[in-house]
């Protein structure tokens, strides 16, 4: 006599699947969080990109979310890429980091997967603020040469600038 105290098991295809749990209990990300991630992703691919200022600086923006290697892009559209990818409507291929920064909403601290923007309006460079969790300081991760993208502190990167004849810096939220 066989003694069964748990229900029969469903069938495979009945069961829930692994994916759907985790997305049911992992907190959805904010574009912020997806702008920071995809900017550390970008970091695995320095080196391997090109910077550019002429029409092909575009082309990122057009990739599919993620696809870095051999991309040609500048500061300003690398990040509009990065907003674009995670459904920042009003970015476009043909921002420049003037009109960003227009687009954007100033906000008064460095806040995670927001953008700093140095120099004065209409601004000189511009990067995406991550902030490592063992570190005092704010770091940028930016594409401005051939080997980047790159992660510098903030502290450096307003020293450098202030050092090329363009001080200041301002921090804006793409994301609204």
């Amino acid at each position: 006599m066989t003694v069964a105290t748990n229900p029969p098991l469903a069938p495979v295809s009945e069961l829930p699947q692994r994916r759907h749990l985790l997305a049911a209990f992992a907190p959805a990300l904010t574009k912020k969080q997806r702008i920071r991630r995809q900017a550390r992703r970008s970091l695995g691919y320095a080196g391997t990109m090109h910077y550019t200022m002429t029409a092909q600086r575009s082309e990122l923006f057009h990739r599919a979310r993620g696809a870095f290697r051999g991309a040609h892009a500048d500061c300003s559209q690398y990040s509009a890429a990065l907003c674009h990818w995670v459904g920042v409507g009003s970015v476009t291929d043909t921002d420049w980091t003037g009109t960003l920064a227009a687009k954007g909403r100033r906000i008064d601290k460095a806040t995670r997967g927001a953008f700093v923007f140095f120099g004065t309006p209409p601004y000189v460079h511009m990067g995406v603020l991550v902030r490592p969790l063992l570190s005092r300081s704010w770091h940028v991760i930016a594409f401005g040469h051939n080997s980047a993208p790159d992660e510098n502190t903030l502290p450096a990167l307003v020293h450098y600038f202030t050092t090329k004849g363009h001080p200041g810096h301002e921090f804006r939220d793409l994301t609204r």
